[in-house]
């Protein structure tokens, strides 16, 4: 038995669709081109013009075929996992301007230079919520105590002191208690 001959446009068609799947991988390539020649396998001419015209244009086929494998790696591959950059409100510098902020910001900048130390500590992760409240509360709450006690505790202050222990010096040595605990966990938390 001799095998039928193959039509010169079943030849053409299959010719151009192997190079258009030129960057396919080979057993997708070859099953690709496999499968569609069996198709047309027997026809005549005629029959396989008009079959050659539903699969449709071998580019298409070729391109969807490149869709649907993912593209090949070029060079080696690398198991070494890739770690982002900390961010700015975790690294070590961060937690000394933080730090910096809370002790004499307030001073430097009456009210303003603690407020962004407060906004800062707050930014960042390094500190748990706990942290973050007592650090907000406290040296106020330290000011409104000393105020009371020396205002209205009837122990013969005069109004100006109370107000300078009340809202000045307390405070002050509360962000400054309270700012060396934080700055030193911040520290061993923060990355870089």
């Amino acid at each position: 038995m001799t095998k039928p001959s193959i039509p010169g446009v079943v030849r053409n068609y299959l010719a151009e669709l192997d190079r258009g799947l030129a960057g396919v991988p080979g057993e997708v390539r070859q099953g690709i081109v496999a499968g569609i020649a069996e198709e047309l396998e027997g026809l005549d001419a005629s029959a396989a013009a008009s079959r050659i015209d539903s699969l449709g244009d071998p580019a298409f086929i070729a391109a969807e075929a490149r869709a649907g494998v993912p593209p090949r790696s070029t060079g080696p591959k690398s198991t070494k996992l890739v770690v982002a950059p900390p961010r700015v409100s975790e690294q070590r510098w961060y937690v000394v301007v933080t730090a910096a902020l809370l002790y004499v910001g307030g001073l430097v900048v009456p009210l303003g230079g603690w407020v962004g130390g407060i906004m800062k500590l707050w930014a960042s992760p390094l500190w748990t919520r706990n942290e973050k409240l007592i650090a907000t509360i406290v040296p106020s709450a330290v000011g409104v105590l000393l105020f009371g006690i020396f205002a209205i505790g009837g122990l013969g202050f005069p109004w100006w002191h109370a107000l300078l222990f009340g809202g000045l010096v307390g405070p002050f040595l509360a962000s400054i208690v309270i700012g060396i605990i934080l700055s030193r966990r911040g520290w061993f938390r923060a990355g870089v």
